[in-house]
């Protein structure tokens, strides 16, 4: 009784841990490259911004992932990677009082280095969110988290674009709000901070029991032995060639969105709203399907809905066209990123699952470092719809994987129970 007291307890502290960041994330995130355009920005630092962060992130992840799963303190050190986080928060504030020339250069670099504890926060978190729950409650709890996070990020964002719309009349004047909505972050951090700490921690990890030195050490047999769980690996390949087309339309859809869409904050507000209510809307949906069906097959139609998105670019163009298609996408992502993290989550073994994390979320960031690149790389040679049809075509392709992937599982079993065995 005991148990399942602390472990509803838990429940509620991880989501409201989660409406926390995803309150944050809504604050900065979609306004992150309009924060940017209102500083002088041009298309080089919009490619930055989106390539900076995951390159950082590539820097850090394996090496910090190894001294993190040494010290086995995952809480702390999530909390660690929150507290230097929410510095940076403070620090951007006050990027728009810098000289020009140094301003945007000033914003790139600190964008790119909050995502060193950004990316060992996620991979952490991971980690300790594996640790902390059964696998059969995971996905409720995930489930859950990801619903009522997408809910408060939806209204943080609507909120955001009203005062972004209908409060300022000078871009200097928009900048102020923005600085404030970074000291916003830094308030809210200081909540998830708090949440996090109740959370408590299992006492029968293998950690607990004295097994330590499993946890202790990496070194060559390692690194074989994570080659070996070809679950993991397949899986690891299957995300990163998908990112690459997934994120290559990054900068790409800001560029549409504002350049030829014409959007203002206000309806790159409703837009995304309009995203995160179909999120809000289907996490449940999508939730339930995977417990049913499971994540190698639900992810296949979260990767192929996202391949559809760029092709409505290529003749819808206005306002109200691109709400039905980030409804769409809304749906498409809320599918693809709940499957991702149960699928992840299913290829982990028993220990060192900071280090996996951190390879996988590596994978990602490699992806995210020369997709954006690339993307604008393209964009410079065609015209946009162009590049939103080739991006489209290439997610098609990257989503085919999966397809392959549960299609050799399939057969795997099909296998296995022949031979009176069943693996998973």
């Amino acid at each position: 009784m005991k148990h399942s007291i602390k472990n509803r307890n838990n429940t509620d502290f991880i989501i409201l841990e989660g409406i926390a960041f995803t309150v944050i994330l809504n604050l900065y995130n979609p306004f992150l490259l309009m924060f940017a355009k209102r500083m002088g920005a041009q298309n080089i630092h919009i490619a930055l911004l989106s390539s900076m962060p995951p390159l950082v992130a590539i820097l850090v992840l394996i090496p910090f992932g190894i001294l993190i799963e040494r010290a086995n303190r995952k809480k702390k050190t999530v909390l660690l990677m929150i507290s230097l986080i929410s510095i940076f928060y403070l620090s951007i504030a006050f990027v728009p009082l810098i000289p020009d020339r140094a301003k945007m250069i000033t914003y790139v670099v600190l964008i790119g280095l909050m995502n060193g504890p950004g990316s060992l926060y996620l991979a952490t978190w991971q980690s300790f969110f594996a640790d902390t729950f059964s696998s059969k409650e995971i996905n409720r709890v995930y489930s859950l988290r990801s619903k009522y996070g997408a809910f408060f990020g939806l209204l943080t964002v609507l909120l955001t674009g009203l005062a972004l719309t209908e409060i300022p009349k000078t871009d200097g004047e928009r900048l102020v709000i923005y600085q404030a909505f970074y000291f916003a972050c830094f308030i809210f951090s200081l909540l998830q901070i708090y949440f996090l700490s109740r959370v408590k921690e299992q006492t029968d990890m293998p950690s607990a029991k004295g097994n330590s030195s499993s946890l202790t050490s990496f070194g060559k047999r390692d690194i074989k032995e994570m080659f070996r769980n070809k679950n993991f690996i397949v899986f690891c390949i299957c995300v990163f060639v998908f990112h690459i087309t997934w994120q290559m339309g990054w900068p790409l859809f800001f560029i549409y969105n504002v350049d030829y869409a014409k959007l203002d904050e206000l309806q790159i507000g409703i837009v995304t709203v309009a995203m995160g209510l179909a999120q809000f809307l289907t996490f449940s949906f999508w939730g339930k399907l995977i417990e049913k069906k499971g994540s190698r097959i639900i992810i296949i139609f979260g990767a192929f809905g996202l391949s559809v998105t760029p092709l409505f670019c290529v003749k819808l163009v206005g306002f109200f066209p691109l709400v039905m298609i980030n409804i769409f996408s809304g749906i498409a992502i809320a599918c693809f990123t709940l499957s991702l993290f149960t699928s992840l989550i299913e290829t982990l073994p028993g220990t060192k699952k900071t280090l996996y994390t951190s390879v996988f979320n590596t994978f990602i960031n490699i992806s995210g470092f020369i997709s954006p690149l690339i993307g604008v790389w393209i964009y410079s040679l065609i015209n946009i719809y162009s590049s939103m049809f080739l991006i489209g075509v290439l997610r098609f392709i990257a989503a085919g994987l999966f397809v392959y992937r549960w299609w050799s599982w399939n057969r795997k079993q099909g296998c296995s129970i022949v031979n009176g065995e069943l693996e998973v």
